[in-house]
């Protein structure tokens, strides 16, 4: 996974307000009911679970709800509360364990980029990782994947139970997709970028002799590489500490001029020297934040403007425009769903939400 980069307090600060749209608390049992629920079963709302729920809301707001907006916390408790039920008696709905560890590990990655915390499109493969941010949370990864479990079998059930107006959504059209790439053509920016390969010496944990050692070692390689017939296509396979790159030829790339997280990763110095370089250049050993580094400039490119018609564009923009439409007929059958359960439900408030 991509580099961190920012305080861990931020991100347990975020991804715990997240977490409370996502986890049904498990009542004290002598935490007072604010609501009852039965559609199946007859299923309390503690004041406690209400309680988490709103604070979490109010630590993202930054501020105080007032009676109203609490209210309506409340309902969309018992709404959450309905579905769900509606969805386990459904013998058609069913999540397996695979998609909750999927969705889990997504919905993540999606907090965390919206804190700031990763990058857009950072991508999480270790699982001792994902376990490790999610207990930071005070909750085990058993009870955060039985949330997402909860959230994927409701959404699951109002799915299944309206595949007809899910399914009846429009593909857009040329003049949509006109409008869609002109209103997002800085997106479609591609700047300054370079391919290279490497021979690559790791001292990301390693200490001052080691590091000291690892340079004195690429040196050498170098060396072996100017003054020998050894090309660098063989001390790659040879030579180089990237078992992922290594095996391709040392390939790395593209790096576009102002990723950041290329920067943060091998350090803008290491980021520069590259770029100063001419396709088919192979530089002396140079030193990033990682390591050093023996480098061969393999491809540049200028930077460009994707046009229109090109079909990544295309479907990016099909696959933007589909997902608003899907979104909002989403939320529109998801309401009738929940209007059509409440109805065949029995809901009892209490105390100040009576």
């Amino acid at each position: 996974m991509s580099p961190l980069g920012k305080e861990d307090s931020m991100r347990k600060n975020f991804l715990a307000g997240v977490l409370a749209f996502f986890v049904v608390f498990t009542a004290a049992a002598q935490n007072m009911a604010v609501a009852t629920v039965k559609l199946e079963k007859t299923e309390p709302i503690s004041g406690h679970q209400l309680d988490e729920m709103i604070q979490a809301i109010e630590q993202l707001e930054g501020r105080h709800l007032t009676m109203a907006e609490k209210k309506a916390v409340l309902n969309q408790l018992i709404d959450q509360v309905i579905v769900l039920q509606a969805a386990e008696s459904d013998k058609k709905v069913s999540v397996s364990d695979t998609e909750v560890e999927e969705a889990g590990i997504m919905l993540l990655l999606q907090q965390l980029s919206v804190a700031g915390v990763l990058p857009p499109g950072a991508v999480l493969t270790d699982k001792e990782q994902y376990r490790q941010i999610v207990e930071e949370q005070g909750i085990s990864v058993e009870e955060y994947e039985e949330s997402v479990r909860k959230q994927l079998l409701a959404e699951k059930y109002i799915t299944l139970n309206n595949e007809e107006a899910l399914s009846s959504i429009s593909d857009a059209t040329e003049e949509e997709l006109s409008s869609e790439y002109l209103r997002r053509v800085q997106e479609f920016v591609i700047e300054d970028s370079v391919w290279f390969n490497h021979i690559f010496f790791d001292t990301s944990d390693s200490g001052p002799e080691e590091s000291k050692a690892k340079n004195e070692k690429a040196k050498k390689v170098y060396n072996r590489l100017i003054n020998t017939s050894a090309t660098f296509e063989e001390l790659v396979i040879s030579e180089s500490e990237d078992e992922v790159s290594k095996v391709r030829g040392g390939v790395i790339g593209p790096v576009m001029v102002g990723d950041e997280v290329a920067n943060q990763f091998y350090g803008s110095e290491f980021i520069a020297s590259i770029f100063s370089m001419e396709v088919g250049e192979t530089s002396r050993v140079l030193k990033s934040n990682v390591g050093y580094h023996i480098v061969q400039i393999t491809e540049k490119k200028p930077a460009q403007l994707l046009p229109e018609d090109d079909a990544g564009v295309r479907s990016y923009l099909e696959g933007v425009i589909y997902a608003a439409r899907y979104q909002e007929v989403f939320g529109r059958v998801t309401q009738a769903t929940i209007a059509e359960l409440r109805g065949r439900a029995t809901i009892n408030y209490f105390g100040d939400y009576k």
